[in-house]
């Protein structure tokens, strides 16, 4: 499983053209687990019926090449921000790497980013009344194994996960690799999973006689549609979780790209007691603080001890820690409003690009995220790898 540290981030919710799963059912996973005569050297766990190459990667790998041969490329393949960290983290940086040992640290995360990320939830979220405390952080090796961790804390194989119809395609390739089924769920015509979607899919599976449901993975804005649950959405998603025993993992990666309506007026799903109970949420340094290839997330736990000592000693035997000079330099992110100006500044260069997309689309007559079903969805059966390949 340390082989999940390679697997790279998300694509932007902009461009959801790139990516694709294959969708397994039960019985294909457990036959092909089972099988115990192959002669091939990798496990069955690690092939590609059950742990599908990321397409994002293979494209940057294509790109890469490309680029090697003289060819110009124009990168969409993956949520790359336009530019770099802000200059005060790169210059914790190289204070750190000229004063510091840079040796391990916490299997958790240094004291002072988990201080300065648990601030940041009552500064940035006014509906978290209850303060998120620093033992409540785990600061982990990019999301990617905060989803690791997270899954393999919560989840047996055979359990059943629910993910949305159109997600991240980590989440089913991950979930495979670890022999828990996925579930997919058709989202609404808002592009959406809500507590509504949830209830009607627990409801069918007990009307059929099927197992229930032990998880729902579910990001918002979304991955790669963009839609974003708002408080009252997102708030009723926990509650419904938490009534039908159903584990939810928030994916709150695009926090803070947020345009519209939604700005300055983001949920968490920590901003509810259900939610702050229960629920675990993943979050990461690599989009809205442009920290991608610093390798850097963080977990915030649900209040179960169980739960937080199985990831703890997950933590330390797969990952010993974070990176420590990602750890070090991240600290210069947070209380410092010139960080926030900037940061706030790339979004709006975001929204200048996003509407240029958005007009794009509707001259194409395809609906957006948000948008109400009034126009006819042209080439609304091409599935994501599809998308890819649109000229």
């Amino acid at each position: 499983m340390i082989n999940f540290l390679r697997i790279m981030l998300l694509i932007m919710p902009i461009a959801p053209m790139c990516s694709f799963t294959i969708p397994l059912s039960p019985l294909k996973i457990s036959t092909l687990l089972s099988s115990s005569g192959s002669s091939d050297a990798a496990s069955s766990r690690s092939s590609p019926e059950i742990c599908p190459s990321f397409k994002v990667m293979d494209q940057v790998a294509l790109a890469v090449k490309l680029e090697s041969e003289g060819k110009h490329v124009c990168h969409l393949e993956v949520g790359q921000p336009l530019k770099p960290a802000p200059s005060q983290v790169l210059s914790a940086a190289k204070d750190a790497l000229n004063d510091d040992r840079l040796g391990y640290t916490h299997a958790l995360g240094i004291t002072e980013l988990r201080e300065a990320i648990a601030r940041r939830y009552s500064k940035q979220y006014p509906d978290v009344t209850e303060p998120v405390n620093p033992d409540d952080i785990v600061v982990v090796t990019g999301s990617s194994a905060g989803f690791l961790l997270a899954f393999t804390a919560l989840f047996d194989p055979n359990d059943n996960v629910a993910v949305p119809s159109t997600c991240y395609p980590c989440y089913r390739n991950i979930l495979g690799a670890l022999a828990v089924n996925c579930v997919s769920l058709k989202l609404n015509s808002d592009y959406k999973i809500t507590a509504k979607e949830l209830r009607e899919e627990v409801e069918r599976r007990k009307n059929e006689g099927k197992e229930s449901l032990k998880g729902l993975i579910l990001s918002s804005p979304g991955n790669p549609t963009g839609a974003t649950l708002n408080k009252k959405e997102l708030y009723e998603l926990c509650r419904a979780c938490e009534e039908l025993d159903v584990r939810f993992i928030s994916d709150e990666i695009y926090h803070g790209i947020v345009y519209d309506e939604l700005l300055n007026n983001e949920a968490t799903a920590l901003g509810c007691v259900e939610g702050r109970r229960s629920s675990l949420v993943i979050n990461s340094f690599s989009k809205y603080q442009c920290m991608t290839g610093w390798r850097l997330g963080w977990l915030v736990l649900p209040e179960d001890r169980s739960i937080r000592d199985s990831i703890n000693r997950l933590a330390q035997n797969m990952y010993i820690n974070a990176p420590t000079l990602s750890q070090k330099a991240a600290v210069a992110l947070f209380d410092d409003p010139e960080v926030e100006e900037e940061l706030q500044r790339r979004v709006e260069e975001y929204a200048k690009s996003r509407k240029v997309v958005l007009n794009t689309l509707t001259e194409l007559e395809l609906n957006t995220p948000g948008e109400t079903q009034l126009r006819a969805q042209r080439r609304g059966d091409l599935g994501s790898g599809d998308w890819g390949r649109l000229r």
